[in-house]
């Protein structure tokens, strides 16, 4: 790599950077650590020719600035990930539907309101179940299975009074976090983090905005007992399935992975390049179910994903619907096209 590139980093133990970091180790390229919540970031920032960060929904700070700084540095003609394309919809599920409808994707029916009345107008006519979600909220989350009229109605006078917490407590989805433990191992080291993840949770809860002042339902997809999960990252994309949850009709959160590449529907990553391509998107993953038509709808995208989800994939398509055997971390192909961009 010429020493004419400069890269900044943002490291934040636990996400991508982990992987960043060991990487330019690895290869020779050098970096500079940043820390983007300094006053004078953008002036530490001239001269950089790229900058990776990983910020997450629950980052309180991060979801306060990071799209404003990610346009900024844009403006500075530095080359970013996630770029605006890839993260302003982040975390933000009404977005997405606008996004999504806008160009044409495939997706599920959905209604979104922002005044009480006409939200409860909606109700009176509505047929359900319908899934109730807030704009915010990953692993299945603030979403729930509404079965009647009387329960949207409450949801509708919640979501214009009091609003809903935007982050769930530490021990929000207990269940599912211990049965995602598979090794005694793995519980002992869930039990060091305890601490340290129960106050990040209350720093989320109490640092987060309630969500309030709108209402979000979405076309509930019944019969679908696994979602199908396809990451495109520019010209590659993986692809698996999530199992739903125990009696449950989620798949986000669950844990219950499957790589098994003829399990994965070429209509789904052929739709999920398609997307990928209109939106200008560096890296993002797709959650795709199925309507009682067989036909593959995405009903959430994200830029922030497991990586090693990703990477236990046996390989990869490009998009010619070409094979290509064997894993790769996402974080490495993320960083080979955001330095490959600088050196054309």
């Amino acid at each position: 790599m010429p020493d004419s590139v400069i890269l900044g980093l943002s490291i934040r133990p636990g996400s991508f950077s982990d992987r960043w970091v060991e990487l330019c180790r690895e290869s020779g390229i050098s970096f500079r650590e940043m820390d983007p919540f300094l006053p004078d970031f953008i002036q530490q920032a001239l001269g950089l020719n790229a900058f990776a960060w990983h910020w997450s929904h629950d980052d309180a700070k991060a979801a306060l600035m990071a799209r404003q700084v990610t346009m900024a540095l844009e403006a500075m003609g530095v080359e970013v990930f996630p770029n605006t394309a890839t993260s302003w919809h982040y975390d933000d599920k009404v977005g997405q539907k606008y996004l999504l409808e806008a160009i044409g994707a495939s997706v599920p029916e959905s209604w979104v309101f922002y005044d009480l009345q006409a939200a409860l107008n909606w109700v009176e006519g509505a047929v359900f179940p319908k899934v109730f979600k807030l704009r915010c909220g990953a692993g299945s989350s603030n979403v729930r299975l509404i079965k009647s009229r009387r329960e949207a109605e409450g949801l509708c006078w919640k979501a214009f009074k009091r609003g809903f917490a935007s982050s769930g407590g530490y021990f929000s989805d207990a269940k599912t976090k211990v049965r995602k433990v598979q090794s005694w191992a793995a519980f002992v080291g869930k039990l060091r983090r305890a601490p340290s993840a129960f106050l990040k949770a209350l720093r989320a809860k109490n640092e987060l905005a309630r969500s309030r002042g709108y209402i979000f339902f979405q076309e509930f997809l019944p019969g679908n007992a696994h979602d199908t999960r396809i990451t495109v990252i520019g010209d590659r994309a993986f692809g698996f399935i999530r199992r739903n949850r125990p009696g449950d009709f989620r798949a986000s959160g669950s844990g219950a992975l499957d790589h098994a590449t003829d399990l994965v529907s070429l209509e789904c990553v052929r739709s999920a390049f398609d997307v990928a391509k209109k939106l200008g998107t560096q890296s993002l993953a797709f959650d795709f179910l199925w309507d009682e038509n067989k036909h593959p709808l995405i009903v959430e995208i994200s830029y922030c994903y497991q990586a090693e989800a990703v990477y236990k994939c046996p390989g990869h398509w490009d998009s010619c619907m070409n094979w290509h055997e064997g894993h790769m971390w996402p974080q490495d192909a993320i960083l080979d096209d955001l330095l490959g961009g600088i050196l054309k």
